[in-house]
């Protein structure tokens, strides 16, 4: 699946002032709107594995890989949160197809959108934040259970057990549906992860970015997010005062990865939002 979803892309790869951040692109009907896809942390293009097919069909699509994630290249080793944003806008400003479009962000993701969308202007006509981190130091106690880490001398069950265990901890509610995508997904994503999203999860840059946007923002969790745990209705607050104006869902029977777990569902929501923003 992933091998054919590649196959039909054409990938663009493009100057972002450090290296070369790297796009794809599947080809919607002719005058559909753009929508540009940004996936989360330690992941890639492939964390929209599961939608892309459904939403070439109604939009001209884009997905990218953040700097040092995917195929991207690895930002500078001392390299900071802003340093990813800004690469992530230098990279949109030189795509040349990417003249007006939708966002729609996962996790890690969100940070980079949200603040890159600052600078990106009228560019840039709605956001859909799913799962996002980057929303202060909140409490997690009692919430998710703590991934597991890579130990000296594994062998391949051993790792195969280790990330179906943190997909279980972090990404998917329902251990039913960690299938052989979903692993192999995430085993690719890590393994080619060279950027330390986590260290930048509990700064406050999704709100700060919120309060300034002036586009429609929606904001989705599943109402099983791991790293939202315990309290992921509680987030609503936080959004609703960084920006009245946005847009707050929670989605039933979904973790953190819900364009995954829950797709007709999450591309319901974003097919919906996007028509609306669209009629305005």
């Amino acid at each position: 699946m992933v091998d054919r979803l590649a196959a039909a892309s054409m990938v663009l790869r493009v100057d972002a002032g450090y290296g070369a951040v790297q796009f794809r692109q599947w080809s919607g009907p002719q005058r559909a709107p753009t929508l540009l896809l940004v996936h989360g942390g330690s992941g890639s293009w492939m964390h929209w594995v599961k939608n892309i097919n459904t939403l070439r069909k109604r939009y001209n699509l884009w997905a990218i890989d953040l700097p040092g994630l995917g195929a991207s290249d690895t930002l500078p080793g001392d390299y900071t949160a802003e340093d990813a944003i800004d690469a992530f806008v230098k990279a949109v400003k030189a795509n040349e197809e990417l003249v007006e479009y939708h966002i729609a962000a996962f996790s890690w993701g969100c940070a980079v959108a949200s603040q890159g969308a600052l600078s990106l202007d009228s560019a840039v006509k709605s956001i859909t934040l799913v799962g996002p981190a980057s929303i202060g130091n909140v409490s997690r106690v009692g919430g998710m259970k703590p991934l597991e880490r890579f130990r000296p001398n594994m062998n391949a069950e051993a790792i195969a057990a280790l990330h179906r265990n943190n997909l279980a901890h972090l990404m998917i509610s329902d251990r039913r549906k960690i299938d052989a995508l979903a692993m192999f997904v995430q085993i690719e994503n890590t393994r080619r992860a060279r950027f330390n999203s986590p260290k930048f999860a509990r700064n406050t840059m999704v709100l700060e970015a919120v309060a300034k946007l002036q586009v429609p923002i929606q904001v989705l969790y599943g109402d099983q997010d791991g790293p939202a745990l315990p309290d992921v209705a509680g987030k609503q607050k936080l959004f609703f005062n960084a920006n009245p104006r946005a847009e707050f869902m929670m989605v039933a029977d979904s973790g953190h990865w819900m364009a995954f777990e829950q797709p007709k569902v999450f591309e319901a929501l974003l097919e919906n939002w996007i028509d609306q923003a669209e009629a305005l």
